[in-house]
């Protein structure tokens, strides 16, 4: 079954253990540490790199788990210098991941430069993602690339894992980007399929070019979040489902806490509602009724 949590990103005032123990308090399973006190690169952050064994027991002790750390690297740059500079960001928030018993570290898929083409920079991407492979695999880490900026389509994202092509690399998927180009769920989630490895939610009402007007609370924008939840059940995805939002004060969103319990409320609901049985039956499309037949000849 699908398990449910949420980004620092929804409460940038609290410190990591209120975050931990408000995910609990509120029956969330998991947590994405995506910047702490303003800090992004959490390497640098001394209550995370400096206590691993602590943040790991108050973690287990709360039964919530650690489930992304979040970067704002990207891999996009033609500055091999850049690149270079980016790859030791990743590297880093990787090896920290693997101290804190984290599975993934998410960055993003960038901006196009200059005069490229986009199949160039996709190229460029997945090379430099592959370079990377060696360490995550080493720290048993998968790196999660979120669409988004040029690359916000599912197109892109298959285009770099399948280029890549190691379990060490997924993709990130965020419908509510996938809303700036106007593609919907029901084409970006099944051609992804197995290569999404977390989903981010937002919600939010956009104009007929896919600019975005305003942020909502899950359920009530444009972005079909029950939709997605039901195409991801019938592709048996397991995995988080995590709640993020841009600021606190975007538009006309509620303070974080009670934006977390209704978003929590929202997800589970729609995770626990059952779903139709279809059949190919004309007369009844619910439940099928197959004939069967006992003759003499089958009962001597």
């Amino acid at each position: 079954m699908m398990r449910i949590g949420f980004s620092s990103l929804t409460c940038p005032e609290w410190d990591w253990e209120t975050i931990v123990t408000n995910a609990s308090a509120m029956g969330y399973d998991g947590v994405e540490l995506c910047g702490l006190h303003g800090q992004m690169h959490l390497p640098l952050v001394s209550e995370l790199a400096g206590q691993s064994d602590r943040v790991r027991k108050l973690f287990a002790d709360n039964n919530v788990e650690l489930v992304c750390l979040g970067t704002s690297a990207n891999l996009a740059s033609y500055d091999r210098s850049e690149v270079e500079r980016q790859k030791t960001v990743i590297t880093e928030s990787i090896e920290l991941a693997a101290g804190l018993g984290c599975p993934n570290v998410c960055l993003h898929a960038g901006e196009m430069q200059g005069v490229d083409n986009q199949r160039t920079a996709l190229s460029r991407i997945a090379e430099a993602l592959i370079a990377l492979v060696p360490v995550a695999s080493e720290h048993n880490v998968t790196l999660l690339v979120e669409n988004g900026g040029d690359f916000a389509g599912s197109a892109d994202m298959w285009f770099i894992v399948d280029a890549v092509s190691h379990p060490a690399v997924r993709c990130c998927w965020n419908q509510c980007h996938a809303m700036s180009i106007l593609e919907q769920a029901t084409n970006s989630i099944p051609r992804l399929a197995t290569k999404i490895g977390l989903v981010h939610l937002c919600d939010g009402t956009f104009d007929e070019r896919g600019a975005l007007l305003e942020y909502k609370p899950l359920g009530i924008g444009d972005v079909q979040i029950a939709r997605q939840i039901e195409l991801l059940k019938g592709l048996l995805y397991d995995g988080y489902l995590v709640f993020e939002r841009p600021t606190p004060s975007a538009g006309s969103l509620p303070a974080p806490r009670d934006a977390l319990e209704s978003a929590a409320k929202f997800l589970r609901e729609c995770i626990e509602e059952q779903q139709s049985i279809l059949s190919a039956y004309k007369a009844d499309k619910q439940a099928p009724k197959l004939a069967t037949r006992v003759t003499d000849s089958i009962i001597r």
